[in-house]
C-alpha cells in the first residue's frame, strides 16, 4: 500500500502526469521504494535476473584480460606500480571475484579494485560475497576517479540498460517524435498518453532522431523507440575527471538501426523472479520488479566522442570473448551449456555488445 500511496503522491505533486522517464527513475531509484534501493536481494539464480557473470567466470577472465592489455597501452605497467580498476555497478560480485581470481599475481598485488554502487542492498551481497577483497566502494565514479588521480581501467556490465530511458514515439501524420507520458486514472491506474518531445530533449542529441528519417533508414508511424539521455547526463558529470584511462561497456543491445528491426513497440520490459514482463505488466508491482531498455550503442560511441573518448571497438559478446581468450571454442567441445550461451549468435553472444573506448592525455 505504501508503494501505492507513494504513486498517488508524485502524481499530485506533478498535477496528473509524469514522463515514463520520471516514473522508471521512481521504480527503480526511489530512496525508500525503489527497485535497486530497497528490494533488490541479489542477482543469479536467487534473483529476479542473472547476468552473463553469474552464470560463467568466463566474462570475468575476458574483462581481465582486456584490463591488462588497456593498463599496458593507458597507464604504463611498470613493476611494482599502482594501477586502479573502477567496476561501476558490481551486482553480486561475481565479476570481481572472477576478474581478480585469474590475473597474474604480479598484477594483482599491485592493484586497487573500485567498486561503485549506490544500491544498500548490493553493496551488503558484495560484502559478503568478496570478503577478502580489499575493495573500495564508493558512491559516484566521480570519487573513485578523484581517490586514484583520475587515472583507471573502468568497466561495467549490464548498467546502461537500468538508467531511466525516454520512451518516444513518431508521429508520421504531424511529423513529429512525442514522448510517451503517464496520466492518473485514481482507482483504474495508470493511461499511456503521448505529448510533443521537447526541443530542449532532442538538442541532446541522438541517432533516432537524427538519422531515423533518412531515406536510408525509413521510419514508420507509431514506432516508439528509447534514449538513455539520462545515462548521458549522468556520464557526463564524471568523465571530465578521467585522465587517462579506458572504459568498457558491456550490455544487451545493437547499433542503430539495427536495435529497432521488427521491434516497432521498442524493447522496455520488466523482470520478475526471472519471467520477463511486457505491455502493461511494466508498470505492475511498482519497485519490486527490474524495469530495463536495451541499448543504442551508435547513441554511445557518439555521446563519447562529444566527450573525449576514443572509440577503439564496438563487437558482439561472443566475438570479443574469443578474441580475448582464443581458446574458448575447444573449451565447447566439453559440453558446457553456460559457455555456449555466452557465445551462442542466438544467445547472449550477439544480444550482448562490448564497447571499448579510450582517453590518453
Amino acid at each position: 500500500m505504501a508503494h501505492k500511496s507513494h504513486i498517488a503522491d508524485l502524481f499530485v505533486e506533478l498535477d496528473g502526469r509524469m514522463s515514463f522517464e520520471n516514473f522508471m527513475r521512481e521504480a527503480l531509484y526511489h530512496p525508500r521504494f525503489g527497485y535497486y534501493s530497497s528490494n533488490i536481494v541479489t542477482v543469479g539464480r536467487r534473483g529476479d535476473f542473472s547476468t552473463s557473470a553469474t552464470i560463467s567466470d568466463t566474462l570475468g577472465k575476458a574483462v581481465g584480460k582486456w584490463a591488462l592489455q588497456e593498463r599496458k597501452k593507458t597507464l604504463g605497467s611498470g613493476f611494482g606500480n599502482r594501477w586502479h580498476v573502477i567496476e561501476i555497478g558490481a551486482g553480486d560480485g561475481s565479476l570481481a571475484r572472477d576478474f581478480i581470481a585469474n590475473l597474474p599475481l604480479v598484477h594483482r598485488v599491485s592493484l586497487t579494485y573500485h567498486i561503485v554502487d549506490t544500491s544498500a542492498p548490493l553493496r551488503k551481497t558484495q560484502r559478503e560475497n568478496l570478503p577478502k577483497l580489499k575493495a573500495r566502494w564508493h558512491d559516484s565514479v566521480k570519487d573513485a576517479l578523484e581517490s586514484c588521480d583520475g587515472r583507471a581501467i573502468i568497466f561495467s556490465n549490464e548498467l546502461v540498460d537500468a538508467f531511466p530511458a525516454t520512451i518516444a514515439r513518431w508521429n508520421s501524420s504531424r511529423r513529429i517524435w512525442e514522448e510517451l507520458i503517464l496520466r492518473d486514472r485514481g482507482n483504474d491506474g495508470m493511461l499511456e498518453d503521448y505529448e510533443p518531445l521537447s526541443d530542449e530533449k532532442i538538442a541532446h542529441g541522438s541517432s533516432v532522431m537524427e538519422e531515423w528519417n533518412s531515406e536510408n533508414v525509413p521510419l514508420k508511424d507509431g514506432q516508439r523507440c528509447e534514449i538513455h539521455w539520462s545515462y548521458r547526463n549522468w556520464q557526463a558529470e564524471w568523465l571530465p575527471h578521467l585522465k587517462t584511462g579506458s572504459v568498457l561497456t558491456i550490455d544487451y543491445g545493437a547499433p542503430f538501426p539495427q536495435i529497432y528491426h521488427k521491434r516497432a513497440a521498442g524493447t522496455v520490459r520488466g523482470y520478475f523472479q526471472g519471467v520477463r514482463l511486457e505491455g502493461a505488466e511494466v508498470y505492475d508491482r511498482f519497485g519490486h520488479q527490474d524495469l530495463t531498455a536495451d541499448v543504442n550503442f551508435t547513441d554511445l560511441e557518439r555521446w563519447g566522442t562529444a566527450m573525449g573518448l576514443e572509440n577503439v571497438a564496438l563487437s558482439s559478446q561472443g566475438a570479443f570473448l574469443r578474441q580475448m581468450l582464443p581458446n574458448l571454442d575447444s573449451q565447447l567441445k566439453q559440453m558446457d551449456p553456460a559457455l555456449e550461451f555466452l557465445l551462442s549468435p542466438y544467445g547472449a553472444g550477439k544480444a550482448f555488445q562490448v564497447l571499448q573506448q579510450r582517453r590518453q592525455s
